[in-house]
């Protein structure tokens, strides 16, 4: 076997380097493929290095439509690792290629996506790479040294579809999905209430009222369903982040990691930080920080975020908002904290910033469930032996 891994919009080393601490032998391919775009130039010069250097296997994270083509035109296999949901570019001829491999992290994804005929989807947690992990010794070096109170590292989406093409449409209109943001933000239960809020109805009075507006669906999905993920999903990210970061600013020092664009009367009382970038820095900041936050998009209904995954594998406390399947992968209040009010939010941040011993306990905990069970390692072996059992 001879796989060819193949960098998109990340450009992180992770799985090359533990597939080949697995035994792998990998080729890193030189030239970054553009996620969603087809390319016949650079589909060709992508099938001629496969030939070359008699490539068995392709692989990347996320679904790149140049390599699904490759990769079927060479007779070979596609493995893609997604970290994004909901994925809607499964539903793509592309997703539904006969020699592609999904390992997918939202249980809800993975389940829509076997009902809908997706040929290969497999569903594992998300992962941490335990030997840079080991190598920075950030957790020993950082034990007992805090210099966040609470911190967050995110976005708060403030460039979202809904601000840019819907936020002029007649107040009737603003009122009624006003009314869903509502419904839907600051309740974290588990229940997901965005999807089916909007009748098709509603597409077409927007449609009518604004010649201009464009759905641009070119999944296999309704228009609703789209329109849901595309518009509704990350404004209301923009509404829970900005409104829970002020909240807990109103009590508690709170510092937040961000590229966005932050107007100084959006986050009055929110220390506001430089990006961070996925590593060694985000793993300090982790390590360094009393209380780090987690709140996840309402597209991922049954999955674990990345951001767990980082946070608890640099033997950071982790406090996030409550998910069913997080709660299977690590016991609640042993191994991570949620909350599923705002209310429950302050309440046990509060408590875990003066419960030293009791936080720490917490965190410890949570390092070694990742360290012991959510690895890359432990992940792509179990992927690949999948990939090859399965005809």
């Amino acid at each position: 076997m001879k796989i060819l891994y193949v960098y998109g919009m990340s450009t992180a080393k992770d799985i090359p380097y533990n597939l080949r601490k697995l035994g792998y032998k990998v080729d890193e391919y030189p030239h970054v493929q553009k996620n969603s775009i087809l390319n016949d130039e650079e589909i060709d010069k992508l099938t001629a290095y496969v030939k070359k250097h008699r490539i068995t296997h392709l692989m990347s994270t996320h679904l790149i439509y140049n390599i699904a083509v490759a990769a079927y035109q060479t007779g070979i296999k596609y493995v893609s690792v997604i970290w994004d949901a909901p994925y809607l570019k499964m539903y793509t001829p592309f997703g539904r290629l006969d020699n592609c491999w999904f390992s997918v992290f939202d249980k809800l994804d993975y389940e829509r996506f076997q009902k809908d005929g997706i040929p290969h989807v497999m569903y594992q947690p998300l992962a941490v790479n335990k030997y840079d992990i080991l190598k920075w010794n950030v957790k020993r070096k950082m034990s007992g040294k805090y210099f966040n109170d609470i911190c967050f590292l995110g976005r708060l989406y403030e460039k979202n579809l809904y601000d840019d093409n819907l936020s002029k449409m007649p107040e009737q209109m603003q009122q009624y999905f006003t009314s869903i943001f509502e419904e839907a933000a600051f309740k974290w239960d588990g229940e997901n209430r965005v999807y089916g809020q909007t009748p098709g109805e509603i597409l077409d009075y927007i449609k009518l009222v604004s010649p201009e507006f464009e759905l641009d669906n070119i999944y296999d999905v309704e228009d609703v369903r789209y329109f849901e993920v595309q518009y509704l999903i990350r404004k209301i990210a923009n509404i829970e982040r900005i409104c829970t970061l002020n909240v807990l600013a109103e009590q508690f020092p709170v510092s937040f990691y961000t590229d966005s664009q932050v107007e100084p009367e959006q986050l009055g009382g929110v220390k506001i930080m430089p990006p961070v970038m996925p590593g060694e820095a985000s793993t300090i900041i982790f390590a360094g920080s009393k209380i780090n936050l987690n709140i996840s998009l309402k597209g991922i209904e049954g999955g674990t975020p990345q951001r767990i995954m980082d946070i608890l594998g640099s033997g950071g406390f982790a406090l996030t908002n409550y998910c069913a399947e997080t709660a299977e992968l690590f016991e609640e209040d042993k191994e991570i904290v949620m909350f599923r009010t705002p209310e429950e939010l302050v309440e046990k941040a509060e408590y875990y910033l003066v419960h030293d011993k009791e936080r720490e306990e917490i965190a410890n905990a949570g390092y070694r469930k990742v360290m012991n069970c959510y690895t890359y390692d432990r992940k792509l072996k179990q992927l690949m032996e999948w990939v090859e059992k399965e005809t």
